[in-house]
């Protein structure tokens, strides 16, 4: 009979966690954001990022070295693009879930003059991004989750981190500027990945996850203070608390879906992942796919389209189809 896998290859060791190694820190997350603008160019980067030029060279490498861009040098120039590849491209649908979670629970004084609202390029159609069970397949209820352990699900070293210390950038682009000051980097996605299999309490957190008490108490913090945690106290004389997930914290789980599918596709053998997500009704896996609610069809980045509007007026040109 196989042993169990320990809690820390749990929470180290699932598909998202294995994400969350790649992508998982603010920079290289804003770093893609701007590539699925447009942006080639190392100037570019740094121009709309302010972001310090030895750390802008440092993740460009890494994305190239984990194969989501790809450096190319146009024919008659002489310094090369970074361009994304499929592996890459497929992390639109995290962006647009992270994004939706940004607008419902984390906004901004910016967000709050206006709606990003998507299009599909060449039917003008209005998208509305959801994770669903496959391609045309239905919406996932987490009440009917369980997961289940593959041989693979080991016990995982967490990746080189340094923390955010350069000054943020400005906030002249939407999508994902609030998100990931709360949640950018791979610390903070592994205490959010500890509450959703149920550790609450700091000594149970600190035994997964791994990492230092110091880098936890700074991440918890942060967590709370960004209303995706809130504290229970559970013992007094000492005082000792419980961190569970709020409704803020909760409204992540779309993006911790459309996490686990992207990693399914490209990080994991697709026949024995370490970890399956289960349909409880039907025993079935589930393979998560950020599509457009209407038609059932993943959103491809190339062929979206966006504009800012004002949220009164998007309601009144746009209004719910019944």
């Amino acid at each position: 009979m196989t042993n169990p896998p320990s809690v820390r290859a749990l929470i180290t060791g699932n598909p998202v966690a294995l994400a969350h190694a790649v992508v998982g820190d603010a920079w290289t997350q804003l770093i893609l954001r701007e590539a699925f603008y447009g942006v080639r160019r190392f100037n570019e980067w740094s121009d709309a990022l302010h972001i310090p030029r030895t750390v802008l060279s440092g993740r460009l490498k890494r994305l190239v070295d984990n194969k989501l861009l790809e450096s190319v040098v146009p024919e008659g120039r002489k310094r090369a693009e970074y361009r994304l590849t499929a592996m890459g491209v497929d992390l639109f649908g995290i962006a647009l879930m992270q994004g939706r979670w940004e607008r419902d629970y984390a906004p901004s004084p910016m967000q709050s003059r206006y709606d990003m609202v998507f299009y599909d390029a060449a039917s003008g159609e209005r998208l509305d991004p959801v994770v669903l069970n496959g391609v045309g397949g239905a919406t996932i209820d987490p009440y009917q989750v369980g997961w289940e352990a593959g041989p693979g699900l080991v016990e995982r070293e967490a990746p080189a981190q340094r923390r955010w210390r350069s000054k943020p950038p400005p906030i002249d682009r939407p999508m994902i500027d609030r998100s990931v000051k709360i949640i950018g980097d791979y610390w903070s996605w592994l205490v959010v990945g500890c509450a959703f299999f149920r550790l609450r309490r700091f000594e149970e957190i600190l035994s997964a996850a791994g990492m230092a008490p110091n880098i936890l108490s700074d991440r918890l913090s942060r967590l709370v203070a960004g209303g995706v945690l809130e504290r229970h106290a559970y013992q007094s004389g000492p005082e000792r608390f419980e961190y569970r997930l709020t409704q803020s914290g909760r409204g992540l789980y779309p993006v911790v879906l459309a996490t686990h599918g992207w990693s399914l596709r490209w990080l994991c053998d697709a026949a024995d992942p370490p970890l399956s997500l289960i349909d409880r009704k039907t025993g079935e896996r589930l393979h998560p796919v950020v599509c457009d609610s209407r038609t059932k069809m993943p959103i491809a980045a190339k062929a979206t389209r966006w504009v800012m509007q004002n949220p009164a007026s998007a309601r009144r040109a746009l209004p719910d189809a019944d």
